[in-house]
């Protein structure tokens, strides 16, 4: 398995090319690529791509990234996959949000310019300033939620994270079906349950000491087992 990586990994038992060379590479293999930012035409994107052209298997697949940074396109993908997920609205008009979902919402950014995070709004006016924000004043739609519980980000690296079993149950689905090694997830969590509101890239200043090691021991691991394709 040959591992492509702009992430730092702490175990020095796997050889790791840097995408840099990769991409001028004609190396054939299974690629692993390993990135904090997977959106198109990004540099993990292009690492993708290239191992595609060279007809090697890549986890993720450029389709999965394309599809996974698109907020309604991931959630309806999880919904036929079963993965829990709320009803959206994808509009420019406030009026349909409330007629439709009412308040309060929670609001995701559809553009490819706006990847960071999401709005919530418990009125009209605040969800005026949210579509302005990541409509990017009114020139793009945006998706929208019911805000119906507590919504939470985590850290998901190979499926896993820190938080409970629901939480836990959603990241791994989300990993089986779009092969994301390295992504923030957004959940919410409403009496007990969790559905799937969105996905986001982790910059490199938001990996851990910590989060390093569990990428290393869950790449190692993957390494020795060779199930990943």
């Amino acid at each position: 398995m040959l591992v492509v990586s702009s992430i730092d990994l702490t175990t020095k038992s796997i050889q790791v090319m840097k995408p840099a060379m990769f991409l001028e590479a004609t190396i054939k293999g299974n690629t692993l690529n390993l990135n904090d930012d997977y959106r198109y035409l990004k540099t993990g994107y292009y690492v993708s791509l290239h191992a595609e052209v060279l007809g090697n298997k890549v986890i993720p697949s450029c389709e999965n990234i394309i599809d996974a940074s698109r907020t309604p396109i991931l959630l309806l993908r999880a919904a036929r996959a079963g993965i829990p997920t709320l009803p959206f609205v994808v509009t420019d008009s406030v009026k349909k949000i409330m007629s439709e979902l009412g308040f309060p919402v929670v609001v995701f950014a559809v553009n490819p310019f706006i990847h960071e995070g999401f709005k919530t709004a418990a009125n009209k006016s605040a969800l005026y300033r949210a579509m302005k924000s990541l409509g990017m004043n009114y020139k793009f739609t945006v998706c929208a939620q019911p805000l119906k519980g507590e919504m939470v980000s985590v850290k998901s690296f190979f499926g896993k994270c820190d938080e409970d079993g629901e939480t836990q149950k959603i990241a791994e689905k989300v990993y089986a079906l779009f092969k994301i090694p390295v992504c923030r997830l957004h959940v919410q969590k409403v009496e007990g349950k969790a559905y799937l509101c969105g996905m986001q890239p982790l910059t490199k200043e938001e990996l851990a000491p910590n989060d390093l090691k569990a990428i290393s021991r869950e790449v190692a691991l993957i390494s020795e087992q060779g199930e990943l394709f």
